[in-house]
């Protein structure tokens, strides 16, 4: 790669680079394919800014932590059957990114790779729990403190358990990113990026050509660039990087799932409990001294998941004593109102006749007096 000075421009015209040195000496460079897929794979993982942060959100630039190169991930409950992500990243908001890499020689580039990757991104939330991720971190960086290695890498200043809390939740509602990257972007692969992007919330799937050119010479350089990304994609991602309000929230509810959320918010209000809003939900929390321990999440029809509620129950399991206990409760009583999920249930809020709704509130009750004693 080349690190051109202040005294340099560059040109790029039909497959080829024109780059102007110092003292106005031109240097023609023409597009070359990668002799390997290994070498662009080593180079993503190696120079991770090749990934174009900066196309993805001008107003906030990707940045990425690499996890693991050749990521292993299984594809079914016995563990035995393996997938192999060419990368895993995270960026500062805490989304997991996978990232395949192709030449665009490789036939597959077109319908084969969509396919595994979106078998990657499903069951990798399943079988790819944040705990791993902090384990595969680990071991990359053995002797790296995590809060350093945050704030150089992403430029965070927060807490590493506040990071893994957000990359959690990104798993749990599926917010996940799916980058394909070649030398060459086909058409066919492009028309089906952006179709995905147009149905897939609040997941995102991209594309990045990362070109090579070589002088006659052997002087080398890339040029990323970002493509399948929409203007209506673009547009939608702008909308929700604000946070909800319960205006917006109560906009895109129907009638129903409206009065459902309303009585449910002014229990909240009533209890106490603290509201969180995010760009796609809220959460009710209970406030604990110095921790809110979030009980519920709640969304409409901005989301995937559609007019939904969640029970929460990781952080009552981490942040409070007996919490093993009060989450068992807490399921056992929902058991017969909710639908079973990886660490709870959800919920159809149309579908919850009075007699169900009387008893979530019951278990509610309860569950809140249990987090606060």
């Amino acid at each position: 790669m080349v690190s051109f000075t202040l005294t340099e421009e560059v040109f790029i015209l039909m497959g080829k680079i024109f780059l102007l040195q110092e003292g106005n000496e031109l240097v023609e460079m023409e597009e070359r394919e990668f002799v390997s897929e290994d070498i662009l794979q080593d180079l993503i993982a190696k120079y991770p800014n090749l990934l174009a942060g900066e196309q993805m959100d001008e107003d906030e630039p990707r940045k990425w932590l690499l996890v693991q190169r050749e990521q292993i991930l299984p594809y079914d409950d016995t563990g035995l059957n393996l997938f192999h992500l060419d990368h895993l990243f995270l960026d500062q908001d805490g989304v997991p990114t996978i990232v395949e890499t192709k030449r665009s020689s490789d036939s597959r580039l077109r319908r084969e790779v969509v396919a595994q990757m979106l078998d990657y991104a499903s069951n990798s939330l399943i079988y790819l729990p944040v705990e791993v991720i902090i384990s595969n971190l680990i071991s990359k960086y053995p002797d790296r403190d995590q809060e350093e290695l945050l704030f150089e890498k992403l430029g965070l200043e927060m807490s590493p358990e506040k990071f893994w809390e957000q990359v959690k939740t990104n798993l749990q509602v599926g917010k996940i990113r799916l980058v394909f990257v070649a030398d060459r972007i086909p058409t066919e692969l492009i028309t089906i990026v952006e179709f995905l992007n147009k149905q897939m919330n609040p997941a995102e799937v991209l594309a990045v050509e990362v070109k090579q050119y070589v002088s006659v010479d052997g002087l080398k350089t890339l040029v990323p660039k970002l493509v399948g990304q929409t203007a209506e994609s673009r547009m939608r991602k702008s909308i929700i990087k604000n946070k909800l309000d319960e205006t917006t929230f109560f906009e895109h509810l129907d009638e129903a799932e409206a009065v459902f959320y309303r009585k449910l918010l002014d229990f909240a209000k009533k209890n106490q409990l603290l509201i969180k809003w995010t760009p796609m939900s809220f959460s009710l929390n209970i406030v604990r001294g110095e921790d809110d321990v979030s009980i519920l999440r709640g969304y409409c029809n901005l989301s995937s998941f559609g007019q939904t509620l969640f029970t929460t129950v990781g952080n009552i399991s981490s942040k409070v004593p007996n919490g093993e206990s009060i989450v068992n409760e807490y399921k056992k009583g929902l058991e017969n109102i909710g639908k079973k999920v990886a660490d709870g249930y959800c919920f159809d809020i149309a579908k919850i006749d009075d007699e169900q709704s009387a008893r979530f509130y019951e278990v509610l009750t309860s569950i809140i007096e249990m987090i606060k004693s």
